[in-house]
């Protein structure tokens, strides 16, 4: 089955929707095309025109979407079809998505919708499109990170650029990637295809992920009430991480008002409010994808120490029901933050970000700040808030504006961080 562009445009769902496409009963395998199923729904149904679609049978491969030409609907006066000639397009730059993403930028309004992929330099142009004012969302893969709106007029190419929204923090540790997927989880290279009590799925748990040792298969892609939570994390930290922090959870899904509780130690934070309902069961039936909250529990000062901590995760909801229908959600990420702004230092040797909270010794860094790269070695520095600049005891504030120079840093000290960078 062939969907060649714009065949999705009157569906709904978005970009990432997964739905039942196939089903092998034995004496015969069905192919669906669901343009309103109900099944995870995150938005209204679109009506009007769904197609044109083909089925296709080939003798070499699968076959490609650009074989299948509908141009001939314009001249058989099919009733909601409208020609290339009577749409309009996108085109601009997407930015501040890291190379080891994805860039897909998605376009809806009430009655149609559309995405396509940026380029690996963020370059994009839209699908033609029918006439209209969209909401204008980036991706960096699945997790969105930027919205805007924009107007599309026929015969005509809107320039549109957008760029991430997505802010620095100072990250004690991270499990998962904010690509809104699971991928890598436990039992997320099965669960596209398999029911969460399919023998041939891994056990789901409780499970213990030990922060620095476990791999990302002893994190479970669900976490399902009374099932196999509650999922636990042991880590250690030094003095300058034992601070107020941040607890984020990035989820995909939920069902029956699935989210996530934290015990941080021996405090326990309160249940976040309760997640947007979608009325469907959704990993059960293969799917990953619904609104994609992001939940973020206030860790107070005193609660993480220097040493062991261990973080107990449950699932809490007011609804019930029985093994993988009970309530539940899908992560894709979980990581803890310091509370404040942050400082950006770059290793050159491994290009990763290195946290704050104590002196380097000996190390190669370079500082990055506004458009220049500084140089200082063997210096304190202090971060006063009323600069938009480092101030360096070695370096004055003017110097600092006018130099764009690269030195080697052996010694650095962080002695405040009041500001951003």
């Amino acid at each position: 089955m062939v969907l060649p562009n714009p065949a999705y445009e009157a569906s709904s769902g978005g970009p990432f929707h997964r739905d039942i496409n196939s089903n092998n009963v034995g004496d015969y395998t069905g192919l669906y095309f669901y343009m309103n199923s109900g099944h995870v729904q995150t938005e209204a149904f679109r009506q009007g025109l769904h197609g044109p679609y083909a089925i296709v049978f080939s003798r070499s491969g699968i076959p490609a979407v650009s074989s299948v030409d509908t141009s001939f609907f314009s001249d058989i006066q099919v009733t909601g079809y409208v020609a290339d000639s009577g749409r309009g397009r996108v085109s601009g730059t997407a930015s501040g998505i890291g190379s080891s993403f994805q860039t897909v930028v998605h376009w809806y309004n009430t009655n149609n919708q559309y995405w396509t992929y940026a380029n690996s330099g963020g370059s994009f142009t839209s699908p033609p499109m029918r006439p209209g004012t969209y909401t204008m969302v980036l991706y960096q893969t699945e997790f969105k990170v930027a919205e805007t709106t924009v107007a599309v007029t026929a015969g005509s190419t809107a320039s549109k650029n957008i760029a991430s929204g997505v802010t620095a923090r100072k990250t004690i540790w991270t499990i998962g990637s904010w690509d809104g997927q699971p991928t890598g989880f436990l039992n997320a290279d099965k669960q596209l295809r398999m029911h969460p009590s399919d023998k041939r799925m891994s056990s789901w748990g409780p499970l213990t992920y030990t922060v620095g040792t476990s791999k990302l298969t002893d994190v479970p892609m669900a976490l399902f009430k009374g099932v196999n939570d509650p999922f636990t994390i042991k880590f250690t930290l030094s003095a300058a991480q034992a601070g107020a922090a941040t607890l984020r959870i990035g989820t995909t899904l939920a069902f029956a008002s699935g989210r996530p509780q934290a015990k941080i130690n021996s405090y326990s934070a309160a249940a976040p409010a309760a997640p947007v309902k979608i009325d469907s069961r959704g990993v059960t039936r293969g799917a990953y994808r619904g609104f994609g909250e992001v939940y973020d529990i206030k860790i107070p000062a005193g609660t993480l120490v220097a040493g062991a901590n261990t973080i107990t995760i449950t699932v809490a909801s007011g609804s019930s029901g029985a093994s993988y229908l009970a309530p539940n959600f899908v992560s894709h990420i979980l990581e803890p933050y310091l509370q404040g702004n942050i400082l950006t230092l770059i290793d050159p040797g491994c290009h990763r970000v290195i946290p704050i909270g104590c002196s380097y010794q000996m190390r190669l860094f370079q500082i990055v700040a506004l458009t220049s790269v500084y140089n200082i070695m063997n210096v304190s520095m202090s971060i006063p808030c009323q600069y938009p600049f480092f101030h360096l005891e070695s370096v004055s504030p003017s110097q600092m504006q006018s130099t764009s120079r690269v030195l080697n840093i052996y010694h650095l000290h962080v002695h405040s961080l009041d500001c951003l960078i």
